[in-house]
């Protein structure tokens, strides 16, 4: 048997580097002309679809100007009479129309009555045929009686008349499409290209009512010159294009048929079109848009067909053809240059590894001498493998005592760094121990971190062995001295004796077993591990002991680090769940919000974590929970800022109470004045009844008044004009005050009551006032941070705004423009003060989660106004949760809640409305999330009937199908 060979590393490395760039190379190579030969095939696709667009824009600027002239002649005198067509001025306005757009070939009317004239252009050679015209006609003009009499009169170029001819007709323009389709509303209908079976060219019909609506004004267009529009669109001079429409009828062609102007027929197309590649789209019976390739005469073709609308049912169908060598002409040449290129490059590429290889080599025959000394260290042997590189084979037996344990222990050292489950961690520790001593069974306890006495089993091996084969609690109970050793922290071994065994449940086939403890820093002990031997252990393996009492320094490092890291975890969210709580008790009528919200949070997101076909990258693994977790239970710690006052507030004139006491008191006031005045009247001898009379409509009034502002106060009902009016009326009403109204008043009252001025007493004032000292401005300190404003929330000009009268005028709910900017900027707030804390990177989207549930995809929420591409699934989730939570809470002194199906029917809205995520409003109805918060949350009371189709139907309304109109 001959001996195997071994190439040097010099010539692998060649050798690979030869395969994998003529590899590559070939692949670069085929992708290159492929996609090169794909992108010149969507180009020309694309170039279809540009040259459709051109045809119809060129039609377009063919009708413009007719449908301008038809305009012009129907608001002119030209139809009140059927003789107009005979006007000499009338002839030449046309004639003039007709010589500006050579297409125009004919201008008629038609009236109710049936009759009807006639204007057309004998220039043309085929009108002159046609008609059989003098050779000198240049305009013919056809007056149609209602009796069936046609006079039809002949013009020359200079509009003098030539001959008259009278002949019978049988015309009824009231039966005609031209006639019948005109606009009732004097607008322009314009037909679908069609064609003129009488003079075989293709054309347009533009008609439209006249003005008084007792005749309609019509003109033909050929449409010929498309014709030489097509040829202005040939990509190359092979390129065949025609135009036709749905019944195959060929109307223009780029030349490869005969030309229209020779009044070709139809059949003469059909038979030319035989010999070139788009008879391909004749045999298919029905037509659709489509990209296809054929082989004609031994040479492929690309073909396109695409639809034009022209504004009509049918509109057009646009055919173009070209040769695959046009088109991938460049592709072609690309990849010949490519693999010349390549071929060169490879040569030099090859040439250059081979020297630069000799250099690698070289160390590593060094490295591999260096490495001898390493075998001389006691590490377990591993099975290496293998090579047919010299250098490497070298290597590979210097190190191949210690390459298992190192790379084992290594690889241990990596999962540890890169996971987060102490489970995972353990059951590593216990399976590099095993691998290293080689043990036959391990087990491996901890003692929990919230039961320092108990040990709990964590990790063993073999991993399907019953964790009840060894019960360690049984096992010291019944032997002190391996108690005293592991609470001594020092290593025992002992050989199980049967009572051992039946004691402690010990497996029978375990015959010797080493004890080792684990101990943090402090020297406290945290767990101990025990490994069973089947036989008795070798010298090599009583020699890994110290080994592995070193290695599990390392395991009870972990278990100190993760019991620490856990306590200030578990710390963390009770310090967030306590900010939460104390937030909700902040207000009794929000109680319990921050810790509703992110339980209906969650229920969504696990269905939504569910869902990969609207979420395909939505994932709520753990380090993506911890991040939801904290945002939603602090998604409104920036309440913690907000005046409880103006959170709560239930009336309009309520700040710290409700004012509407002090309006009630000078109400009283005026009625107590009314009262003393008819009583002084009564004593200056008036009549009483009068005074009497007066007295009682007075106080009516002042009743009826006040009790419109309590009304107004409460915020129940919409504040129209008329409201407003009657409450400025109100307000004019004054009342006498006699006490200096600056007294006991804070310092701060006093700066803003200075403001208003000195008023001598007895002073008049208004029932209800807006006064200076209402209006509270903003404070320094508080316009600093309105610099560089990030937010989109409008900054109100002043911080409060007290006064009465003005907030007795606001339209809706009882909020003023200055609360409610108060309101919404808890969530700035909130963003503020969740920047300042430090996260880990899992966490750094905590701010943006938390402080996105009042943003909106239309872009118009708050406080940055981001729109759908800018808002996460969590914050989209976030703002489903807490609109739904607010709309069914029963603890809001301002709105009565909502029952189930009342608040799903809001959602459902604002979810078209694109105010929050549709397809998270799908989710949340049809997982039925909104019925699991309401068993768990609502009271029996708003649990009502819902109808899910009809509310995902408003959500998502379904798109109508257009029917086509029959022709």
């Amino acid at each position: 048997m001959l001996p195997k060979k071994h190439y040097t590393l010099q010539i692998h490395i060649a050798g690979i580097f030869f395969v994998v760039v003529s590899a590559l190379s070939f692949i670069l190579i085929i992708l290159s002309y492929h996609n090169s030969k794909a992108l010149n095939e969507q180009l020309a696709s694309e170039r279809a679809v540009q040259n459709a667009e051109q045809i119809k824009a060129s039609f377009q600027n063919l009708v413009s100007p007719v449908v301008t002239s038809l305009d012009t002649l129907a608001a002119s005198s030209f139809g009140k009479t059927l003789y107009s067509a005979n006007n000499k001025l009338w002839i030449s306005t046309i004639d003039a129309i007709m010589t500006r757009n050579p297409d125009v070939l004919t201008v008629y009317l038609g009236y109710p009555d049936e009759s009807s004239a006639f204007i057309r252009s004998t220039k043309p050679r085929f009108m002159k045929e046609q008609f059989s015209t003098p050779d000198n006609s240049h305009i013919m003009v056809d007056i149609n009686m209602a009796s069936g009499r046609q006079i039809r009169t002949y013009y020359d170029a200079d509009l003098s008349h030539i001959d008259t001819a009278i002949d019978a007709i049988e015309y009824s323009p009231t039966s005609r499409p031209w006639y019948t389709a005109a606009p009732k509303d004097g607008n322009i209908h314009v037909t679908d290209p069609y064609f003129y079976q009488f003079i075989q060219r293709m054309g347009i019909t533009l008609s439209r009512k006249l003005p008084s609506g007792d005749g309609v004004l019509a003109a033909d267009i050929t449409i010929a010159s498309l014709e030489n529009y097509l040829n202005a669109l040939m990509d190359s001079p092979s390129t065949q294009l025609m135009l036709l429409d749905d019944k195959k009828r060929i109307f223009a062609h780029t030349g490869f048929l005969p030309s229209m102007s020779t009044g070709s027929s139809q059949q003469l197309y059909l038979d030319a079109l035989a010999k070139s590649p788009l008879n391909t789209f004749f045999a298919s019976p029905q037509w659709e848009e489509n990209n296809q390739k054929v082989e004609h005469d031994g040479q492929t073709w690309v073909l396109n067909l695409v639809h034009i609308t022209f504004g009509g049912e049918r509109g057009l169908w646009l055919a173009k053809a070209i040769p695959e060598t046009a088109l991938i002409g460049s592709a072609i040449e690309a990849r010949n240059n490519q693999i010349i290129i390549s071929a060169f490059g490879l040569l030099i590429g090859t040439l250059m590894v081979l020297c630069a290889s000799r250099k690698i080599a070289t160390p590593l025959k060094q490295l591999g001498l260096a490495t001898q000394n390493i075998r001389r260290l006691d590490f377990s042997s591993v099975d290496t493998p293998t090579s047919n590189i010299v250098e490497v084979r070298e290597l590979s037996e210097s190190v191949e005592l210690m390459s298992e344990t190192i790379g084992s222990f290594l690889d241990t050292l990596h999962r540890v760094s890169n996971s987060n489950n102490f489970d995972a961690l353990m059951s590593d520790i216990v399976c590099h121990c095993h691998q290293t001593v080689g043990a036959d069974t391990v087990h491996l306890w901890t003692k929990p971190a919230e039961q320092e006495d108990a040990l709990a089993l964590i990790a063993h091996h073999p991993a399907n062995s019953q964790e009840s084969e060894i019960n360690m609690a049984k096992l010291l109970d019944d032997s002190p001295e391996i108690a005293n050793a592991l609470s001594g922290q020092a290593f025992f071994r002992f050989t199980p004796s049967e009572t051992d065994i039946q004691r402690s449940h010990f497996p029978a086939d375990i015959k010797h077993a080493w004890l080792l403890p684990l101990y943090n820093r402090d020297r406290e002990n945290v767990g101990c591990v025990l490994l069973g031997f089947h036989d008795c252990p070798t010298k090599e393996q009583e020699d890994k002991i110290h080994f592995i009492q070193q290695f599990l320094g390392f395991a009870s490092l972990i278990k100190e680090n993760w019991d620490r890291v856990s306590a200030q975890k578990h710390l963390f969210k009770s310090f967030i769940e306590m900010i939460a709580s104390a937030i909700d008790t902040k207000s009794p009528y929000t109680g319990g919000h921050c810790q509703r919200v992110p339980e209906l949070t969650f229920m969504l997101a696990e269905e939504v974590d569910k869902d990969k076909e609207r979420f395909p990258e939505f994932s709520l693994d753990e380090q993506s929970q911890e991040a939801l977790y904290f945002a939603s239970w602090l998604h409104d710690c920036g309440k913690v800022t907000t005046p409880e006052y103006v959170v709560d507030k239930a009336t309009k004139l309520e700040t710290i109470y409700n004012r509407i006491h002090e309006i009630r008191t000078r109400f009283e006031v005026l009625k107590r004045d009314a009262e003393i005045t008819y009583w002084q009247k009564r004593f200056e001898g008036e009549d009483e009844r009068i005074w009497r009379k007066w007295l009682g409509t007075t106080q009516q009034k002042l009743d009826e008044d006040f009790a419109f502002i309590a009304k107004c106060n409460v915020g129940g009902e919409f504040m129209d004009d008329s409201n407003l009016v009657r409450l400025d009326e109100i307000s004019k009403r004054t009342w006498v005050r006699t006490i200096d109204d600056s007294l006991g008043l804070s310092w701060e009252e006093t700066a803003r009551r200075a403001n208003r001025g000195d008023t001598v007493l007895p002073a008049v004032e208004r029932v209800l006032d807006d006064k200076t000292d209402h209006q509270i401005p903003w404070l320094e300190q508080q316009k600093e941070a309105f610099h560089n404003w990030e937010f989109s929330l409008k900054i109100p000009e002043l911080q409060h705004n007290r006064g009465e009268l003005y907030n007795l005028s606001i339209q809706r709910g009882t909020l003023n423009d200055e609360e409610r900017f108060i309101i919404n900027d808890h969530i700035i707030q909130t963003i503020k003060m969740l920047r300042k804390l430090p996260y880990p990177n899992h966490l750094r989207n905590v701010p943006e989660i938390a402080g996105g549930h009042h943003e909106k995809l239309d872009g118009k929420g708050y406080p940055y106004g981001l729109d759908e591409a800018s808002l996460s699934v969590d914050a989209r989730i976030m703002a489903v949760a807490d609109i739904f939570e607010a709309l069914t809470a029963s603890d809001r002194p301002y709105k009565k809640a909502k029952t189930l199906s009342e608040a799903l029917k809001i959602l459902a809205f604002m979810a078209k409305d694109k105010h929050i995520d549709p397809a998270l409003f799908h989710v949340f109805i049809k997982q039925k999330v909104y019925q699991r918060y309401a068993d768990t949350f609502l009271p029996p009371s708003q649990h009502d009937a819902v109808n899910e189709e009809a509310l995902l139907a408003i959500a998502t309304p379904p798109i109508p199908n257009k029917e086509e109109t029959p022709v």
